[in-house]
């Protein structure tokens, strides 16, 4: 019984060794599976965290995918009211299309009118600036018919005052040389030689006073025609103006005149002969018929520029103001009685003018009454500054 017990005990122990043998490895291998369980529950952990990490990072992703869809939907929201704004905006943009359109047609017809009316406008304009034209034609031509109508009648009534001037004129002279002849046929063996020398000058003077208005007359009536020579050159001053004062030294000695020529070293001028002899006798005349007797006449020649002034003064009687206006007019022809009861045709200083003007020159009078008067006339001193004054 004892070696049962102790068979039995060495059995148990063998036992128990063996579940302790056994124990030993299932608590190793407890221990692995413990080991790998907590190395497997770190890496579960781990997961866990990183499940975390990416829930996290998806749920920011979420809201920032919700707050992108909100802002998409914000923006589609936008661009749905703008495109409603736009289409809006194009189907006014359509509506003022299809105004403006009208708008344009209609401009189009007014135009298309205007051009019409511009073209019947213009076509008026042209007939009516042809009327004008022709109305300007026939006005023109009318002022010239009346002008010729008012130069002849002035003409005539010229003509018809001159014809009754030069009878007055000429009756004066021929009264005086057939009186005085007259009283020498009848007084011939009466009359002393003195006495019949002093009628024989008082008829040469006559005489002379006719011839003269005659010559004047012959002149005028050339000069009027177009038919009086005209043939410039180059003349001495002097020569010409001592020459017209001697022909008239027996008139001037009668009325105790004293006729002065100044000389200057310029004594050349550019002129026609005869016409610059019957400027210088006219008023040397002029200046003895209104001289006093015992007065003073003075002829003078100086160059001014290109031309040569020559003037005749005297200290005569003088010209009173609204009459020195109208000496050289030939419409307004004059004559006025001198100191010595001297008559003449006013044709003198007409003709004076027209013969100046032919040189190119120019001639006018300055006067004060009571003091006496001066005559002055300008010409070319050289025939090329003629010809470019006529230019």
């Amino acid at each position: 019984m004892k070696g049962e017990l102790e068979n039995l005990i060495t059995e148990l122990k063998r036992q128990i060794e063996l579940i302790q043998l056994n124990s030993g490895i299932q608590n190793h291998e407890k221990e692995k599976r413990a080991d790998e369980l907590n190395i497997a529950n770190k890496e579960l952990a781990f997961q866990n965290q990183e499940k975390e990490k990416r829930a996290n990072e998806l749920i920011i992703a979420n809201k920032e995918l919700a707050f992108q869809n909100e802002e998409k939907g914000k923006r589609a929201a936008e661009l749905f009211i703008a495109n409603k704004e736009l289409t809006f905006q194009n189907e006014e943009k359509v509506k003022r299309a299809n105004e403006i359109f009208i708008a344009n047609k209609e401009l189009a017809f007014q135009n298309h009118e205007k051009e019409i009316r511009a073209d019947e406008l213009n076509i008026a304009n042209k007939e009516l600036a042809f009327q004008n034209q022709e109305k300007e034609k026939r006005a023109n031509e009318l002022i010239i018919v009346n002008k010729e109508l008012e130069q002849l009648i002035q003409l005539n009534a010229d003509k018809d005052r001159f014809i009754s001037i030069l009878a007055h004129d000429l009756r004066s002279p021929f009264n005086s040389i057939l009186g005085f002849l007259n009283l020498l046929v009848e007084n011939i063996h009466i009359y002393d030689i003195s006495e019949i020398e002093k009628q024989i000058r008082i008829v040469y003077s006559s005489s002379q006073s006719a011839y003269n208005l005659l010559e004047e007359l012959i002149l005028w009536t050339q000069s009027q025609s177009g038919k009086l020579p005209f043939e410039q050159k180059k003349l001495n001053f002097s020569e010409i103006c001592n020459g017209v004062i001697k022909v008239f030294n027996t008139k001037a000695n009668t009325k105790n005149i004293t006729i002065n020529h100044t000389r200057s070293k310029v004594v050349t001028v550019f002129a026609d002969v005869n016409m610059l002899k019957t400027i210088l006798r006219n008023l040397i005349s002029n200046a003895l018929k209104f001289c006093n007797p015992g007065g003073q006449i003075n002829i003078c020649a100086e160059k001014t520029g290109a031309n040569i002034t020559i003037s005749v003064s005297d200290n005569g009687i003088g010209i009173a103001s609204e009459t020195l206006n109208k000496l050289f007019d030939d419409t307004q022809i004059n004559s006025t009685i001198g100191t010595s009861a001297e008559k003449g045709t006013g044709l003198g200083l007409v003709l004076c003018k027209e013969f100046v003007e032919k040189h190119n020159g120019s001639i006018w009078a300055e006067s004060e009454l009571g003091k006496g008067s001066i005559f002055k006339f300008m010409l070319p001193i050289e025939e090329k500054l003629l010809a470019l004054t006529a230019v």
